[in-house]
């Protein structure tokens, strides 16, 4: 049975479908908890996810194509990762790199238009086009997108499976009909066994793994493309309302960590912080804050001698030197009485100093506080 965490995060949401609901604060808190991996939508872009069921399809091989007529063929396809992340062109030069590489599979062409090592993931331009595949026998909605669905990552002999993953799609039309997508894939557990499940955790891949001369082989493979049901049924079962085409988009390139290896900063905290509520007590532990050029990383952990997270959980607010509140998706495993996550924040602006809070979220009560007198803050300037 499938992982009911990867069920969630392979939601797909089509906004346009639902009233606007307010949630209150401890509600997101929870949201925000539960989840392995949220969406972080680009400015004023419109929130998209993704689900997967099983369909069975007929399997073709997959072709890979580089040729100039190809590419005139596909119009301007895929966006560079710049623009999700509302940065100026080619600002991550130097850290990511071109693949322009065309694999098509069940008439569905992928494009990996630029690939981007990041402090514990991986960031994947693409483009999907579905122009030749027959939406209507597929039991897809007209205009449901064609989003690239389950992927695994192998840097030489290290596997990547089934691991947190973001999707973020750009709503602007392209010319051809084709949607353009950035793929974000955690790197902080790895597969041993090769069963496709992750089994070892706080994996540092900058850290634990790659040597800055070296030049590493990448592959990467979506066995699954995914979209949302014409007349599906929202039950609740992710099988009524979204569908699943099985196939293999394999792509296969180099990297070398040596630019974001030097460029990211890792500012040892090893800050312990008793919290004594009600409800609640027990010790925060943050061990480190990771910044690099293109995100911005929290690992902590609460031990629970009270209470328990299914009751209350503890949670990171963080601030920059500004005093805005800076956002973005939050991985993690725990027990009742002990809850270890990790923060991710995409950084959309340099950021000198940053403040954390901790918070702590009433499940019963729906109610939330901020432990201001636990607040410190953290220089982020070498």
């Amino acid at each position: 049975m499938k992982n009911p965490y990867d069920l969630l995060n392979d939601t797909q949401i089509n906004v346009d479908e639902y009233e606007k609901v307010e949630l209150s604060q401890a509600e997101k808190d929870r949201l925000l908890h539960t989840l392995q991996t949220s969406i972080q939508p680009r400015k004023k872009k419109t929130r998209k996810s993704l689900i997967a069921a099983a369909v069975a399809l007929v399997m073709v091989s997959p072709v890979m194509l580089s040729n100039e007529h190809v590419w005139a063929s596909l119009s301007k396809a895929g966006n560079q990762i710049e623009q999700f992340f509302n940065k100026p062109d080619n600002q991550f030069t130097g850290y990511k790199q071109k693949i322009e590489q065309v694999v098509t599979d069940q008439n569905v062409a992928v494009i990996l238009n630029e690939l981007m090592l990041d402090d514990g993931q991986i960031l994947l331009s693409l483009n999907v086009n579905a122009t030749q595949l027959d939406k209507l026998a597929l039991g897809a909605g007209k205009n449901s997108p064609i989003s690239p669905g389950e992927l695994i990552v192998k840097i030489d002999d290290v596997t990547f499976a089934n691991s947190a993953r973001s999707i973020q799609l750009e709503d602007q039309k392209t010319e051809d009909g084709s949607w353009n997508y950035l793929y974000t894939f955690d790197l902080n557990s790895i597969d041993t066994d090769g069963d496709g499940v992750n089994d070892k955790d706080n994996f540092q891949i900058l850290d634990d793994y790659m040597n800055s001369d070296k030049d590493y082989d990448v592959n990467i493979t979506f066995n699954t493309m995914e979209y949302e049901k014409k007349n599906g049924v929202h039950s609740g079962k992710y099988s009524d309302s979204f569908g699943q085409i099985k196939g293999n988009w394999t792509f296969q390139t180099t990297v070398n960590g040596k630019n974001i290896k030097s460029d990211t900063d890792v500012y040892y905290v090893d800050k312990e912080i008793n919290i004594k509520e009600k409800d609640v007590e027990g010790v925060l532990k943050i061990e480190e804050v990771r910044v690099s050029p293109i995100s911005l990383k929290i690992h902590y952990t609460f031990e629970y001698t009270k209470g328990s997270q299914m009751e209350t959980n503890v949670d990171l607010l963080i601030e920059n030197e500004k005093g805005r509140r800076l956002t973005g998706s939050a991985t993690g495993t725990g027990t009742d009485t002990l809850s270890t996550m990790d923060i991710d924040i995409p950084l959309e602006d340099d950021i000198k100093q940053i403040k954390i809070t901790p918070t702590l979220s009433d499940y019963e009560s729906e109610s939330s506080k901020d432990l201001k007198d636990k607040a410190f803050e953290v220089k982020l300037q070498k």
